[in-house]
């Protein structure tokens, strides 16, 4: 995570993916509602920087020289890119999220952060458990 005192310092540091390869340079950062801290990033890539993309930030870091995300340098570039009024709406960031397999602003989550989790375990192991292992089993005679 890229906090709201080092926002300022990555201005056009490079961006590199979970590779480790260059994808290009963090033009605009859009801070989190929440604690200010980067939430989103715009990145130039493409020749010359004339195409722009946006990358979720919550996992970045930043080691005083680049931008390490961890996605690849393909998901990047074939993100959804900035609005032309530069502002990031909350339609445009779940966009963003959708397109990197991340939930939604706001939406309901497992308790261990998982989408995909079952909330309320269904028909799935013993109830109040998170036990699967016992999925479909016959309970004891």
């Amino acid at each position: 995570m890229i906090d709201k005192s080092r926002i300022h310092r990555i201005e056009n540091a490079s961006i590199r993916d979970r590779d480790g390869a260059s994808v290009g340079k963090v033009k605009q950062v859009f801070p989190a509602d929440d604690d200010g801290s980067a939430a989103y990033i715009s990145v130039a890539t493409g020749l010359l920087g004339t195409s722009e993309s946006l990358v979720p930030a919550e996992d970045a870091t930043f080691d005083g020289m680049d931008v390490h995300v961890g996605y690849t340098k393909d998901a990047i570039k074939d993100a959804p890119t900035l609005g032309r009024d530069r502002t990031l709406s909350p339609s445009e960031a779940n966009a963003v999220r959708k397109h990197y397999g991340l939930s939604h602003v706001g939406a309901a989550t497992g308790d261990m952060g998982d989408r995909d989790e079952n909330l309320d375990q269904a028909g799935t192991g013993t109830p109040g458990s998170d036990d699967t292992e016992g999925a479909g089993a016959n309970p004891p005679a």
